[in-house]
């Protein structure tokens, strides 16, 4: 038997998209540093009470709101390909996620990062589009035997996460002249051919 959610929980649930969808228009157009709580809250008709009944600092906002967007660009740009490996696949969601950063900029992408890691926010929550496909492609890769390593799938699944984290976090803190002689897409590319070990599965 389902269990329905409460009216309650349904106005929580509301609200607290309400505040995501208005700090993603608002953190994209403007930027982390001119945007706040205030105007955040000014921007969906929603009170500072309302705001800090969701989120405890404006840290968690910015990062589930890039998460939010990351989401919904994988649904707008990602399809998977069966006809293509595994590692194929893996590698075409990472770039995928690569254009999503690239296309937030530099400093967004730093924000979100260090703002997870003063948070401690969790992002690994099951029904996001970015978890959901990486968990299906780790799943798949454990049985065709894609991965070149000893890890269970959990711990492959953050091998893959840090393995895409450290490069994206070397890209964003680089200075924008390094990206005119660094192709950073190849090297993500080459990073991941590394970690699947050239497996065609």
């Amino acid at each position: 038997m389902s269990i329905k959610p409460t009216t309650r929980e349904i106005k929580s649930h509301h609200t607290r998209q309400a505040l995501i969808e208005s700090a993603m228009d608002l953190l994209f157009k403007y930027g982390v540093k001119k945007v706040t709580i205030d105007d955040i809250c000014s921007d969906c008709g929603l009170s500072k009470g309302a705001f800090y009944h969701n989120f405890p600092t404006k840290d968690h906002i910015v990062v589930l709101s890039v998460n939010a967007g990351l989401d919904k660009y994988i649904d707008q740009y990602f399809a998977r390909d069966s006809s293509k490996s595994v590692a194929e696949q893996l590698i075409d969601l990472n770039m995928c996620v690569f254009k999503y950063f690239k296309h937030i900029g530099k400093e967004m992408t730093r924000a979100s990062y260090e703002g997870q890691i003063r948070s401690k926010v969790e992002v690994r929550i099951p029904g996001r589009t970015y978890v959901d496909t990486l968990t299906s492609l780790v799943q798949q890769s454990f049985e065709k035997n894609s991965f070149s390593t000893n890890l269970n799938e959990d711990e492959t699944y953050m091998l893959c996460i840090a393995t895409f984290t450290g490069m994206l976090m070397k890209w964003c803190t680089q200075d924008d002249a390094m990206d005119k002689i660094l192709d950073w897409s190849k090297m993500i590319q080459e990073q991941f051919n590394i970690l699947v070990g050239n497996k065609t599965n």
